[in-house]
Order: structure tokens, then C-alpha cells, then sequence
């Protein structure tokens, strides 16, 4: 009986400190820019903060940007940051960086309906993995979109003789209203004079 005392308050113990230790161990993460174009160089920040009672020890972090993908022969767009080392209790903290080159080609081309977002993962010995509790977004400006007009000669003459038309047109009507407006102001004959009579 006392063994299995001890064994439920065990676990209640442990359930609760895995419970609470995300609530106090932190992940922060943002870029240096607030947007980038295709080509452009630029950083990841990530700050770590232990508030908890024991120190954490971390293994790595690991990034995936949004254009990673398989180019030719190796993977691009994702880095990791072997970090290796524990992070102090109650309020210990971990600053990393990383630099990273946004591509040239289509891979950067973002929607402008679904932002792009760079994953962070710390991996760790007490808590398992960890990411920030903000989304870490990155904004890449869309090359612009040029619009040639052809057949400028023929849409021109086309517009000008659309223009004429309706100006002999509008010279029609006015011509007819101002005519029918001034029949109307032709006075009608008046009567003649009574003869006198003879006496």
C-alpha cells in the first residue's frame, strides 16, 4: 500500500512539473528586417529564457525557412545550430543567430494571402521539443509585374475614330433640339380684319 502511495505521488509530481515547464521555458524568435527581396541577405535572431526551477539542457535548434527545398543535390533553406550546453535556472538565457540568403527564384515568390514563416524547433532534455509562441514570419517583397501594351497604333485609331463618331453624334442631336425648339415659337397668322359694312 505505501508503495503504491508513493508511486501516485510520483507521478503527480512529475505530470505536474512537465505540465508547468513549457509555461516557463521561453522561445523567441524574429528576423532583423521588417521585408526582404529575392537576393537579399539577412538574419534570424532566437533568445531562449529558462525560468524554471532546474536548469535545461539543449541539444540543438533547428530551422526550416520557407523556400526548403531539394535543389540539384542537397537540401537548401534549412540550417541547425548545435548548441549543446545547459541553460541556467531561473532565468537563464541562450542567444543564437542565424544568416540566411533569400533565393532568386521562384522559390521566393510568396502569396499574398498566406504569409511565409520560418519553423523553429529547440530540442531538449527535460521538455522534449519546443518552438516560439509566436509565428516567426518573414515578408519577401514580389518582383513587379510589367504590363506591355501592344498594338498601341491600331488601339489609338480605333479611339479616335470612336471619338468622331460620337462627336458628329452629339453634333446631330444638339442640332435637332435647338431646331424643333424654335418651330415652336413660330407664331400663328392672325385673324383679318372685320371689313366695314356699307352704308
Amino acid at each position: 500500500m505505501l508503495v503504491m502511495i508513493l508511486l501516485s505521488v510520483t507521478l503527480f509530481v512529475s505530470l505536474t512539473k512537465v505540465q508547468a515547464a513549457p509555461e516557463e521555458f521561453y522561445v523567441y524568435a524574429w528576423v532583423d528586417k521588417l521585408q526582404y527581396a529575392p537576393g537579399d541577405s539577412g538574419t534570424l535572431y532566437i533568445t531562449i529564457r529558462n525560468d524554471m526551477a532546474d536548469e535545461v539542457y539543449v541539444y540543438n535548434i533547428t530551422i526550416t525557412y520557407p523556400w526548403h527545398a531539394y535543389v540539384k543535390d542537397a537540401w537548401e533553406g534549412n540550417a541547425t545550430i548545435e548548441v549543446k550546453k545547459a541553460i541556467d535556472r531561473d532565468g537563464g538565457v541562450l542567444s543564437e543567430e542565424s544568416a540566411f540568403t533569400v533565393p532568386e527564384d521562384g522559390r521566393a515568390v510568396a502569396s499574398p494571402y498566406v504569409p511565409y514563416e520560418i519553423s523553429v524547433t529547440v530540442y531538449t532534455d527535460e521538455l522534449g521539443t519546443q518552438s516560439p509562441d509566436n509565428f516567426v514570419f518573414i515578408s519577401i517583397a514580389n518582383p513587379p509585374v510589367h504590363m506591355a501594351l501592344t498594338n498601341m497604333d491600331t488601339w489609338m485609331t480605333s479611339l479616335a475614330a470612336v471619338v468622331v463618331v460620337c462627336t458628329v453624334i452629339l453634333a446631330i442631336v444638339v442640332l435637332l433640339a435647338t431646331r424643333g425648339a424654335r418651330s415652336y415659337e413660330v407664331l400663328a397668322p392672325s385673324p383679318p380684319k372685320p371689313k366695314a359694312k356699307a352704308e
